[in-house]
């Protein structure tokens, strides 16, 4: 957690636990189950050294004893769970709504486009196709949660819909410009204000 400057709530939140659960287990008063074991070598291991660091503390003889970390049955830890649920539904909620509202900036501009096109198991929000140009367009709310995320998902769609662009769309110009990407050829942050000017503009061209 120190190597990656993480707090236990942000990485209670990244694991899908509640931060009284991920005390317990840091300060070695219960055991990780096996998935939250391997979500915490997703999260927090670059290395296969450091994968290994975890699992022996996991394997360890001073580990076999302590209880497995509860399963939201306090409730303490309950209430931290049903916060956490509140949370992200509240997130879904939102980014729903500005993916709706892509949909009608699309529309009002009259931009024909197929939504959630899927190919391979590679998905992406919208696909608009002018001649043999492709745009990808992904709805992004927040743009603070897990940008890297985003990147990667925009590089698979791009190679696997052939896209010559992937357009991130997020609400605001000040997000827009706040999020520029550099050396990302066929990647950009667009505000959703500039969506309709910026495709038929690329329509035109």
């Amino acid at each position: 957690m120190e190597r990656r400057e993480l707090t236990g709530s942000q990485l209670a939140e990244d694991i899908g636990l509640s931060a009284a659960s991920v005390s317990r287990i840091v300060t070695g008063q219960s055991r990780p189950r096996q998935v939250t074991l391997s979500r915490l070598m997703k999260r927090l291991c670059t290395s296969k050294d450091e994968e290994q660091m975890l699992i022996s503390a996991y394997e360890s003889k001073d580990a076999e004893n302590l209880p497995l970390t509860p399963i939201a049955t306090e409730a303490a830890n309950a209430q931290a769970e049903e916060e956490r649920v509140r949370r992200f539904m509240e997130i879904k909620a939102q980014s729903i709504a500005f993916k709706r509202s892509v949909a009608r900036e699309l529309d009002k501009a009259g931009i024909v486009c197929r939504q959630d096109v899927t190919e391979n198991l590679v998905v992406t929000d919208f696909l608009i196709e002018v001649g043999s140009k492709r745009i990808a367009l992904e709805c992004k709310f927040n743009l603070h949660r897990d940008m890297e995320k985003s990147l990667i998902s925009a590089r698979l769609i791009q190679g696997q819909f052939k896209c010559e662009e992937v357009l991130i769309i997020v609400p605001f110009h000040e997000e827009a410009a706040e999020g520029k990407i550099s050396n990302e050829s066929g990647v950009r942050i667009l505000a959703l204000q500039d969506l309709a000017e910026e495709i038929n503009l690329g329509e035109n061209a």
